[in-house]
């Protein structure tokens, strides 16, 4: 399976663990993700869901169209949902992050909407991260597809805090 699920109290942690394909989006783990992210709204033992990933990139990127749904998520989901990077975030991994209603990263974490390098353009990633960063500052970023640091998306509103690597997941968790 592509994520692992586990409840402490009233967190359910979502966690992505497709390390051999560096947590990439395709269409399986967005509708995994899915189902996960509804199962925890809809559970009343659940108060929080957190989500993060196994290894070091906390998400590759996107398949094309997969996706369009789970970046608009928080719109439709009950509970807080928290998402807690470290490593790398592209495109797909951006555009949850903007979804989170917390995003929490890792100190030396690097993010970049980088499907342009390949001639793409995914309009749900780019609404997306307008939605957090604003529209002006994610059409530079989605048209550059230059990587920015972790400093850079705090600014911008992309994530609501930073924290040292070895102290993420307890920040994460309290929240």
């Amino acid at each position: 399976m592509s994520i692992r699920v586990e409840q402490d109290g009233r967190l359910r942690r979502i966690t992505m663990a497709a390390i051999e394909k560096k947590n990439s989006l395709d269409a399986v783990l967005c509708q995994d993700l899915l189902v996960q992210l509804r199962d925890a709204a809809a559970d009343e033992t659940v108060g929080a869901v957190l989500l993060d990933a196994e290894g070091p990139v906390f998400c590759s990127g996107i398949d094309a169209e997969a996706g369009a749904e789970l970046f608009t998520i928080r719109r439709r989901i009950t509970k807080p949902l928290v998402a807690a990077v470290k490593g790398v975030a592209l495109s797909g991994g951006v555009a949850l992050l903007a979804n989170a209603h917390v995003a929490i990263a890792a100190q030396g974490s690097s993010f970049g909407l980088t499907d342009i390098r390949e001639g793409n353009w995914n309009e749900a990633v780019f609404r997306a991260v307008a939605g957090a960063t604003g529209e002006h500052r994610a059409r530079e970023l989605s048209l550059t597809g230059r990587i920015f640091s972790t400093n850079d998306a705090l600014a911008w509103g992309l994530i609501h805090m930073a924290a040292p690597a070895f102290e993420l997941e307890e920040r994460a968790t309290e929240i």
